[in-house]
């Protein structure tokens, strides 16, 4: 039977889920001699697990790495991100828990219809396709437009033909591709679903008995999936 330990004072409250006094030290477990010596820092709220090195002698030099991750749409940044990268120092691991503390207030914001964090404001002079009045939330680069899916199909991330790329834009009445070919502008009244995934967001819009598809990949230098998503249905009530 593991033992447990108190909690080393680095780390009061948990990084994956931010709730305070959650956390606690079991010993590890070594399975016909094999694993490791490091202890397991589990939270009591959401469920993860983690190995967790002190760092001995230099308590501000400690480790972490998650083994167990909660993936409920709640932590999709942290999930993503503490998940998924190993070992990480506790500089590292207390920006991404930073990052995805705020990521999650934000989507919460969307969600209620709160986006004033976002700074909107009309484009300064607009492009050709803009009208001069239209207010712009998101710019977003490597976009695709692309044949979207019927609805009620399973494969909604699955491959499409793509029928142009380039730089996003969605404003307060419209979504518009500024593509290598065309520029492409629909208002948010056409948009059917909003959809995310780690790889990636979409949107499926009505464009009379078709449907069509913009996508953007999951990118470090902008805006998560989730946040995109969420921003996106909040504009056009989906």
């Amino acid at each position: 039977m593991s033992d447990s330990a108190a909690t080393p004072p680095p780390l009061q409250g948990c990084l994956f889920c931010h709730t305070e006094q959650s956390t606690f030290l079991v010993e590890g477990r070594r399975l016909f001699g094999m694993g490791n010596n490091y202890p397991v820092l589990r939270c009591s709220h959401c469920g993860s697990a983690a190995l967790f090195d002190d760092g001995g002698d230099e308590p501000d030099r400690w480790r972490i790495r998650y083994r167990r991750v909660n993936r409920a749409d709640a932590y999709y940044y942290v999930a993503d991100r503490l998940g998924k990268a190993g070992w990480l120092s506790a500089r590292d691991a207390l920006r991404i828990s930073q990052d995805g503390f705020v990521q999650r207030k934000r989507v919460q914001q969307a969600h209620l219809g709160d986006l004033d964090w976002l700074q909107p404001a009309p484009m300064n002079p607009p492009p050709p396709f803009v009208e001069t009045d239209e207010v712009l939330f998101l710019a977003l680069r490597a976009v695709s437009y692309q044949e979207g899916s019927l609805p009620g199909l399973w494969s909604r991330f699955g491959p499409r033909t793509v029928l142009d790329s380039g730089k996003f834009y969605v404003t307060d009445r419209s979504l518009h591709l500024m593509g290598q070919r065309k520029t492409w502008s629909h208002s948010l009244a056409e948009v059917q679903r909003v959809a995310f995934n780690h790889r990636m967001w979409l949107v499926d819009i009505a464009a009379g008995s078709q449907i069509y598809q913009y996508q953007g990949a999951n990118l470090t230098d902008q805006y998560d999936p989730q946040l995109v998503a969420a921003v996106i249905r909040s504009l056009a009530g989906a």
